[in-house]
């Protein structure tokens, strides 16, 4: 015969008492080294992924969408900052800037006055289409840009902004306007641009781009 050495019962020889095996389930072992080892593997290996993953969207270039986006909100939000973001380099901004505080003119002001020029087209178009009038937009292709026009397109953003283009691409899209009384909507291409630097940018790199008849509801 033995005793327990938790609880002092008598067991039979060769059995383990009840308290102890109580106590080894509700105590699981603790895992092995390698199986912790092949968590770490495993974590690793999910973060590599994720990581691969984000460089290879990042290469096909999703970003492109975003200026033209960009553009579509600053109408909707009476933001003219974020239209000349969407469509001017940094520098070109800033220089704008310090030619606005040249003429004694401040540029809160000046962006009032823009984004008031904004409410007021809206409320032009609040005739044909009722109140709450929006825009948004709908990606229907995207084209790499002819070499003649990209190198056409390099020249212009040098000479006029001194700034690198990268990649250029043609993006085929559809501008809708919708209001509470009528809704309509246009198709064209547009040009945008990866400024070294600045990111992508809408260009308005001729009148093809189709900038001006997107927004000509």
């Amino acid at each position: 015969m033995a005793f327990c050495s938790n609880c002092g019962k008598v067991i039979p020889d060769g059995m383990i008492c009840d308290c102890q095996m109580q106590e080894q389930n509700s105590n699981p072992p603790a895992p092995k080294g390698n199986n912790k080892k092949q968590l770490v593997v495993i974590g690793i290996s999910a973060v590599t992924l994720i990581v691969v993953l984000c460089l290879i969207i990042s290469s096909l270039g999703g970003g492109y969408k975003d200026p033209i986006k960009d553009l579509v909100k600053g109408f909707n939000k009476n933001d003219c900052e974020k239209i000349l973001e969407a469509t001017m380099t940094k520098d070109y901004l800033k220089e704008l800037k310090e030619d606005i505080k040249d003429e004694d003119e401040k540029w809160k002001d000046f962006v009032d006055e823009m984004n008031d020029y904004l409410e007021e087209s809206k409320e032009d178009l609040e005739d044909d289409y009722g109140k709450n009038v929006k825009l948004s937009v709908k990606f229907l292709d995207k084209k790499d840009v002819k070499k003649s026009d990209m190198k056409k397109i390099e020249e212009r953003y040098d000479d006029y902004f001194d700034a690198e283009v990268k990649k250029a691409y043609k993006v085929k899209i559809e501008m809708e306007i919708k209001g509470k009384d009528d809704e309509d909507s246009e198709k064209g291409w547009l040009y945008v641009v990866n400024i070294k630097g600045d990111g992508w940018k809408v260009s308005t790199y001729d009148d093809e781009s189709g900038l001006t008849d997107l927004f000509d509801f």
